[in-house]
């Protein structure tokens, strides 16, 4: 679960980001966008591609994490780096629809995973929604922070490490998953055992009608 559970908690630290709590944002006020465009392009678009991509985090996610964890981590890559270089808020728009698009496909994972535990899933379903809440609470604040100082690109573009260190754990878990399952396969023999022959009786008779040890 850390693989996917860690892209969808960038993924939901970077849906709230370019907001803060008490006015207008750096990157609304940059770019010219009112409240009603920032609303727009920077929530609608990136829930719409959340919710095309989780049923197949979810439908997925359970039997093949690190194949879908990965592809969502590349299209928060892109997505993030869209959204870092918009001169515009059509830019912007793409931008948000593809980060949205990795987020709902790792959400939809971490969920399925979730599902699949047979111990202790109240507890990692409750701290997993807690960590998310966290990110989405924190991020306009740390949000804010950053774009004040050095600009709305930078909180962007600052996403770009942690999805690499995401992208690094998923493909390790990957291979040593793969790696004990490979252990847990048995070993197949080099040739099949031969039928065990059938029982001899009087004068050679092997209990086959058409052949018999005698004449």
């Amino acid at each position: 679960m850390f693989g996917p559970g860690l892209a969808a908690l960038i993924g939901l630290f970077m849906l709230t980001v370019i907001y803060r709590f008490d006015g207008m944002s750096e990157i609304q006020r940059n770019l010219g966008l009112s409240s009603q465009s920032l609303l727009l392009i920077g929530l609608v678009s990136y829930l719409v591609g959340a919710a095309l991509a989780v049923p197949v985090g979810l439908l997925l996610g359970a039997r093949f994490p690190t194949a879908v964890t990965i592809p969502a981590l590349g299209f928060l890559f892109f997505g993030v780096l869209l959204a870092a270089f918009a001169d515009a808020g059509g830019l912007l728009l793409v931008g948000r629809a593809f980060t949205g698009l990795g987020t709902g496909a790792a959400a939809g994972a971490t969920v399925a995973l979730i599902l699949k535990l047979r111990e202790r899933r109240g507890v990692v379903a409750g701290v997993t929604a807690a960590l998310a809440v966290l990110a989405l609470v924190l991020a306009p604040v740390i949000g804010q922070l950053i774009s004040e100082a050095v600009g709305f690109r930078v909180i962007q573009l600052a996403a770009i490490p942690f999805l690499l260190i995401a992208l690094i754990a998923n493909a390790v878990l990957g291979f040593v998953t793969l790696a004990a399952a490979k252990r847990q396969v048995p070993p197949i023999p080099y040739g099949m055992p031969a039928p065990p022959a059938g029982p001899v009786g009087p004068a050679g008779f092997t209990g086959d009608p058409w052949q018999s040890g005698g004449a």
